[in-house]
């Protein structure tokens, strides 16, 4: 085994991610982690992460996953712990203890904060502090769409917060377009903030391999997906229930996601039990690449998901979630708005069933004059150069 080269004056960068619920917050991450080691020469990256999917995918090299322990909510919105027994006042002191001897024994050069602005429960508010005193250079990057501007309001309304906002942070990026969604009108981002808040674009990994076309010959395929399929039960059983309403001429491929329970899985594979032309995986490490592949794609609308969707210009069928947060019905309705996209109720099989249909009959698209800007990620090396004063490698050879 070849051990990682060190070079001296080589970059680190400490990337934070709570993972409370789904995959999206640990995937962008990791997107990020292997953009920015291959921009800046020799630079590493660890992530720290508490979500429970942390050691399903593979590493780029010269990152590393720190595994924080899973928190979940509980009926009534509230934290609690998703494995370990006791409080959740208990958990958080670990948490806390394992991210401060992180800072401590990492010293990173650039802290990238990904969602919670001050962290789960607070966590990294010391942090925060700690890294104006060191000189260690600080982003916030936020999705597109928090949650409806009243919640957000009432989230940012915290003392530590308003004060992480107004001056723990360099710069705050937001991983979307003004076009789809204007934080900035939403939002209530403090004013102190000025040109220190910009958009980068989505952040979603462009792979460097062509976009099939689909072969008119074969029967066509969609893909359905769920993200980490922790509350996708109901969206895959009312895609099989649109199935049953008469024979489909197309073949299905179904991605449960890491996080759909056990009992859940059960229930779905006895569902589909009997359908034909039904493939049902419980995880795919390259979704982008199945996406590309599908003639048509029906799934959430959570970030990363809607990113790559646009970045494969696929007809779309999104079906939202629309609790604990309407992140992901604000950001359907804007892009259904858009002409990018084509929503249906999960509560409605036939109406699922009529929007599967008109997705196939479309093809695929020629990227639209409206698509978003989807370079995020250069958008972030662009920043994590100017902050620390290092220049990148040419785009051409780090994708």
């Amino acid at each position: 085994m070849k051990l990682a080269d060190h070079p001296p004056h080589a970059l680190r960068f400490l990337l934070y991610s709570h993972d409370s619920f789904g995959l999206g917050h640990l995937r962008r991450s990791l997107n990020l982690a292997r953009r920015l080691t291959a921009s800046f020469p020799g630079a590493s990256a660890v992530v720290a992460t508490g979500s429970p999917c942390a050691t399903h995918f593979v590493l780029p090299p010269r990152v590393e996953v720190v595994k924080l322990p899973s928190v979940g909510k509980a009926e009534g919105g509230a934290y609690a712990p998703r494995f370990l027994p006791g409080s959740m006042e208990r958990v958080s002191s670990v948490r806390r203890a394992l991210l401060t001897s992180l800072w401590e024994s990492w010293q990173p050069h650039c802290l990238i904060v990904d969602h919670q602005v001050t962290g789960l429960c607070d966590e990294i508010l010391g942090l925060l502090q700690r890294a104006a005193a060191d000189g260690v250079r600080t982003i916030l990057g936020v999705r597109d769409v928090i949650d409806a501007p009243d919640r957000v309001a009432q989230e940012w309304g915290r003392e530590s917060i308003r004060w992480a906002l107004s001056e723990a942070y360099d710069r705050v990026c937001v991983y979307g377009s003004p076009e789809v969604f204007d934080v900035r009108e939403a939002y209530p981002f403090p004013p102190e903030l000025g040109r220190r808040l910009e958009y980068v674009g989505y952040v979603v990994r462009q792979e460097a391999r062509p976009c099939p076309e689909p072969i008119p010959d074969l029967e066509p395929e969609v893909l359905l997906t769920t993200g980490g399929g922790e509350d996708g039960e109901c969206r895959i059983l009312a895609y099989l229930e649109a199935l049953r309403l008469s024979p489909a001429d197309w073949r299905s491929t179904i991605v449960l996601g890491p996080m759909l329970a056990p009992e859940a899985e059960r229930r779905v594979r006895i569902a589909a039990h009997g359908l034909r032309g039904i493939e049902v995986h419980r995880f795919c490490e390259d979704l982008p690449r199945r996406m590309s592949r599908a003639d048509a794609v029906v799934a959430m609308a959570g970030y990363n998901t809607v990113a790559e969707l646009l970045s494969s210009g696929r007809p779309t069928v999104l079906m939202p979630r629309r609790q604990p947060r309407l992140e992901q019905q604000v950001r359907a309705d804007a892009l259904e708005r858009l002409g990018l996209v084509t929503q249906a109720d999960e509560r409605r099989p036939a109406e699922v069933r009529a929007a599967i249909e008109r997705a196939l009959s479309r093809g695929v698209r020629p990227d639209p004059i409206s698509r978003p800007r989807l370079d995020g990620l250069d958008g972030m090396v662009e920043v994590a150069s100017e902050l620390l004063e290092r220049e990148p490698q040419l785009a051409g050879a780090i994708r």
